[in-house]
């Protein structure tokens, strides 16, 4: 339930314990119910819950990171081949920022296998990566 807009560690404890684990759980209980137990905040959840959101969608606003993402067409095992899979998405990622004058001071790489297990890792730098050879190298570092 932390994963729902709005909801945050407190009231998804508190959530927990009344066995409302998912949407599909809140979507069970009751107006009156949820109102009970979380006051006038009750009917948002249980719009978020039903994908009732009124809040207006802002399409244009400035973006805050840059991503790359590669399907390989065979897993790779090789060290080499991974340094230069995710080098050539580090360049994809720089042109975007350099193109955009947006810089960052987090890396994030994450791998999906074949088993759609998915490990995910990140860096942060005191400075914003402004420069191309440094954002290839942050994972050394």
């Amino acid at each position: 339930m932390a994963k729902f807009h709005g909801v945050g560690p407190v009231t998804a404890a508190k959530m927990q314990r009344l066995g409302i684990e998912t949407g599909a759980d809140l979507r069970t209980k009751s107006l009156d119910f949820l109102q009970h137990h979380f006051g006038k905040s009750a009917a948002w959840y249980l719009g978020i819950a039903n994908g009732k959101d009124d809040r207006p969608v802002v399409a244009d606003r400035p973006r805050k990171s840059s991503g790359s993402e590669t399907t390989f067409e065979r897993d790779l095992t090789a060290a080499a081949e991974i340094e230069a899979g995710v080098e050539a998405m580090a360049d994809d990622v720089w042109a975007w920022c350099e193109k955009a004058q947006a810089f960052g001071r987090t890396v994030t790489v994450k791998v999906k296998f074949a088993d759609f297990r998915q490990v995910t890792r990140s860096r942060s730098f005191s400075a914003a990566i402004a420069r191309h050879d440094l954002l290839r190298q942050a994972h050394y570092r």
